[in-house]
């Protein structure tokens, strides 16, 4: 049975979103953006949410607010990058690349002026982008085969990625002593989103070598390697959560998502 949130956590989760959204949109209408790109940006639900689960180990409300804004800044500019590089939005690419570098040098400014150290900062983002960007150029010049060298691109481009922010939430919200915990639930939780993306992406966008539904679906790899490696992840998330009562609302999202991707994105990709 799928998790379900309590209506007081939605009701926050989406309060964040909703700022965040409006921060971001704001940010790319004024500096140039077209309605198009404002209206790609406002659309990305949960790229703007995300910061919200990030900054649970922040307990300070006004300054998890500055935090997740900050982070949704970033967070959507390297989407951008991404559209940028897959070239399949039909967005402007002048406008793509522009607002992305405008965006995270805006988001890294915020960011440095809330940690207690602006160089803790900029130290995550050089060590923890340096692997993104070699496995980004790995993943696409050497296809997955099967779920270990699947798991090995996911390790950068998903569970690096959002361990990066993950850590970044806890030194902006000068949360020190919980920047372990938050980067392993960050790495475990966006594994799992990979794993959604790459499910949906098979239909969505036709994606083939190397998409983990085409290995299922080609018996490369079985069901049953994806649903034992959704518990792990499931296990390593709630194990961070559950270090500080503070992020223990994290719970019932670790299960809402996991098992969104085990009961509803999953079988489709089953091999008869």
């Amino acid at each position: 049975m799928t998790a379900v949130l309590p209506e007081a956590y939605t009701a926050s989760m989406l309060g964040t979103e909703s700022a965040n959204r409006d921060h971001v949109t704001g940010f790319v209408a004024r500096n140039g953006g077209s309605p198009e790109l404002v209206a790609h940006t406002a659309a990305l639900r949960l790229y703007l949410r995300v910061p919200h689960f990030l900054t649970e180990w922040v307990t300070e409300p006004g300054l998890r607010a500055q935090v997740a804004r900050a982070l949704a800044l970033d967070i959507v500019a390297m989407k951008l990058l991404d559209d940028l590089m897959d070239d399949d939005t039909g967005l402007d690419r002048v406008e793509l690349a522009c607002l992305c570098l405008h965006l995270h040098l805006t988001a890294v400014h915020e960011m440095c002026a809330l940690a207690e150290e602006a160089r803790t900062v900029t130290d995550v983002l050089e060590r923890d982008f340096s692997t993104v960007c070699t496995g980004q150029i790995r993943t696409k010049s050497r296809r997955a085969e099967n779920l270990d060298e699947w798991c090995a691109h996911a390790s950068t481009y998903g569970a690096c990625f959002l361990g990066c922010y993950g850590a970044l939430a806890a030194l902006c919200g000068r949360a020190t002593e919980s920047v372990g915990p938050a980067r392993r639930f960050a790495e475990a939780f966006g594994t799992i989103i990979t794993i959604a993306d790459d499910l949906t992406d098979y239909d969505r966008h036709g994606e083939r070598a190397g998409n983990l539904g085409h290995l299922m679906r080609t018996g490369a790899v079985p069901v049953r390697d994806v649903s034992a490696l959704l518990e792990r992840l499931r296990g390593q998330a709630l194990d961070a959560v559950r270090e500080q009562p503070s992020a223990l609302g994290l719970v019932p999202v670790v299960g809402l998502y996991t098992d969104d991707v085990r009961d509803r994105l999953l079988p489709p990709h089953a091999m008869s």
